[in-house]
């Protein structure tokens, strides 16, 4: 088993694709690219997620993500739970695997915990308010910027 680690795709999953990273095409099922928080692939909660999700389980390899700040955490909580490697994941699609807060997983004979996001700095640190009338705007428009940037 290989294990490559990433985070913060925030539901872009362009990374993955063979240009970016070819070490990918000579991975299996058996290997795990851990992407480690803010992932956003489960973010509408319904169809509208389908495209992503079926792409990234049509990769050669298992993505395996930990929760971030910016995830639809009431849509990851319908999705059934079930052990893999020692620890609780919820199957988002059969290799594409949310690795629950606080478990312990064995992998590759090293261990892993995972340990959620952390409170957003973009939001309690002052930058937005939640009780700002025009939240939303400002918060899309940051958004917007922050994928821009690169």
């Amino acid at each position: 088993m290989k294990i490559f680690a990433t985070g913060d795709t925030h539901g872009n999953f362009e990374r993955f694709r063979p240009e970016y990273f070819p070490e990918g095409g000579e991975l299996t099922k058996e290997d795990v690219v851990l992407q480690l928080g803010d992932f956003s692939g489960v973010w509408f909660g319904n169809e509208r997620d389908d495209e992503a999700l079926d792409w990234l389980e049509g990769l050669p390899f298992t993505v395996a993500f930990v929760s971030g700040n910016h995830e639809n955490y009431d849509a990851l909580a319908r999705y059934p739970v079930e052990l893999w490697h020692g620890g609780k994941v919820q199957p988002i699609r059969p290799h594409v695997l949310h690795l629950m807060r606080g478990q312990v997983f064995e992998l590759a004979g090293r261990t892993f915990f995972t340990m959620g996001g952390a409170a957003s700095h973009d939001i309690e640190d002052g930058i937005l308010s939640l009780d700002d009338p025009n939240f939303e705007r400002k918060y899309l428009t940051l958004k917007q910027k922050e994928h821009t940037r690169f």
